[in-house]
């Protein structure tokens, strides 16, 4: 019994220096934080993960410190202390991040997470964290060029954010790449009878004042179409005259041979009478009768051939770069600068020249900022990526002097294939004279046979919708917009149209634009 005893005692002694071994171990690991290692891929990116405190020793040999007032990002300041740094950070930084800063030569960003990063090189990285907690750090041993996956993170504590407290609206949350904006395309000329029908149901709104608020009316329309036999004549020049002999609408053919000749824009009283069509010097005329007035007509001008000339491309990007298109700007820039380049290598064979033009509104920095057409599409690129949003105040601008500088400023080639994307999230003033303006930019875009496709960004309303279809329908563009499939910017708004393919907006804007140079 004695012996049982004394071997109980020995056993719960033995258990109590184990389990106190134990706990002590569990105290030193929690202690030492920065020991934890996590592994991404195969093993060959490897991540340490700590806490920081104000004075702290890094790996690096630097000390942590707060920052009170660091501008980060397009004006947004951290001044509570609750984000931190590291020796060597005070510099600007060419990728905008959340309120957060690292050593120099980094190269971050963080997702909606939080907890995802793409590092580069070996330093430290401050994490948002809240106040009197200067947040976590992550180290990369070895880097390949590849994001480490945020699942593959394993954080001592989660970074947590106050839901309530607003990021700065100018920092987005996902890295500014190529292919992250989704967006779609709707060709009101080719879904005519589906505007009809729109205009004339009115059960959730009265369409039809979309288009006099601006004081147009594209409702009536010629339709016609060009041909040399099975051929398809592009750049023929098209001109719709009343009975008394007077130009009521000049266009010119599109890759399809067709233009639509809205002759009763500004007046539905004006009715076509005569159809003249010049090609390669050739010249056609057809007498217009009742018939060819249904919407689902086509008149069809035969030529005896195509048209010859050599193709060129002429591409303009006029761009809104007030306050409010913040929250997409940075991403419009790395889309469009992909479809530029994806353009110029597609078609390597036709001589592509490039001009970028920037508007705000008056009492801004500038009210209408141009670059004539180039074909150094380098350094018309160097001219996209410098911009940047800012002014505007209200939500109207200065739209109707962007179009007329791009369109009636601009040394466009007479005999070139013509595209101009116009990226935006809000309308011009609607006074007398602006929307006076905007019918000449209009029809003259349309006598060129400049195509007008408008890119709408978040924030544009209902009204707005309908005036940049207006726009492409009546020089022969399409209408492209953003959605909210991509999680970035503001919301935008759903257009009121038939289905529709969500897309990649680069691949959707180099779709169109090599549709239109086939």
């Amino acid at each position: 019994m004695k012996k049982k005893f004394k071997k109980s005692i020995v056993f719960i002694i033995i258990l109590a220096l184990i389990l106190s071994l134990t706990a002590c171990g569990s105290d030193k690991k929690e202690d030492n934080v920065s020991d934890k290692n996590t592994t991404a891929d195969s093993g060959d990116k490897g991540a340490k993960v700590g806490t920081l405190k104000p004075g702290d020793e890094v790996p690096d040999g630097d000390k942590a410190k707060p920052s009170t007032d660091k501008t980060i990002y397009g004006g947004a300041e951290v001044g509570d202390g609750s984000a931190t740094e590291t020796k060597g950070s005070d510099r600007d930084y060419d990728i905008p991040m959340e309120p957060a800063m690292a050593a120099e030569g980094e190269y971050h960003a963080l997702t909606e997470s939080m907890m995802s990063y793409s590092v580069k090189d070996s330093g430290t990285l401050g994490v948002y964290g809240d106040d009197g907690d200067y947040g976590d750090y992550i180290v990369t041993d070895v880097y390949d060029g590849a994001d480490i996956p945020g699942d593959l993170i394993d954080p001592v504590e989660p970074i947590v954010r106050d839901p309530d407290e607003p990021l700065p609206t100018a920092a987005p949350v996902i890295q500014p790449k190529a292919g992250l904006l989704t967006a779609g395309e709707w060709n009101d000329n080719k879904n005519f009878e589906f505007l009809k029908k729109l205009l004339a149901d009115g059960q959730d709104y009265q369409y039809k004042t979309f288009f006099t608020n601006w004081d147009l009316a594209p409702f009536n329309r010629l339709s016609i179409k060009c041909t040399a036999g099975q051929d398809a004549v592009s750049g023929a020049n098209v001109t719709v005259l009343d009975a008394s002999g007077n130009p009521i609408w000049k266009g010119v053919t599109d890759y399809e041979g067709m233009c639509y000749a809205y002759y009763a824009l500004l007046d539905a009283d004006m009715m076509p009478a005569l159809v003249m069509v010049s090609s390669n010097g050739e010249e056609k005329t057809y007498q217009v009768d009742n018939a060819d007035l249904i919407d689902s007509s086509v008149i069809t001008i035969d030529f005896s051939e195509k048209n010859t000339a050599e193709k060129k491309l002429d591409l303009m990007f006029t761009i809104d770069t007030t306050g409010s298109m913040g929250d997409e700007i940075i991403y419009l820039q790395k889309e469009l600068e992909d479809v530029i380049r994806r353009v110029q290598a597609d078609c390597d064979n036709i001589p592509v020249r490039l001009s970028v033009n920037f508007y705000r509104d008056m009492e801004d920095d500038y009210v209408v900022r141009p670059y004539e057409f180039t074909s150094d599409i380098n350094s018309a690129l160097a001219l996209l990526n410098k911009e940047y949003a800012d002014g505007g105040g209200d939500y109207e601008e200065a739209v109707e002097l962007a179009l007329q500088s791009s369109i009636s400023d601009h040394s466009w080639d007479s005999d070139s294939i013509k595209l101009m994307f116009l990226v935006l999230d809000a309308p011009p003033h609607n006074t007398v004279p602006i929307k006076e303006s905007l019918i000449k930019s209009i029809q003259k875009a349309s006598e060129m046979g400049i195509r007008i496709i408008p890119v709408a960004s978040s924030g544009v309303d209902k009204d707005t919708e309908f005036l940049l279809r207006a726009f492409a329908m009546t020089t022969g563009g399409t209408y492209t917009f953003l959605t909210d499939h991509s999680g970035i910017g503001g919301s935008h708004i759903e257009p009121t149209i038939g289905e529709y393919e969500v897309e990649q907006l680069n691949d959707l804007l180099v779709r169109v634009i090599e549709e239109y140079i086939k």
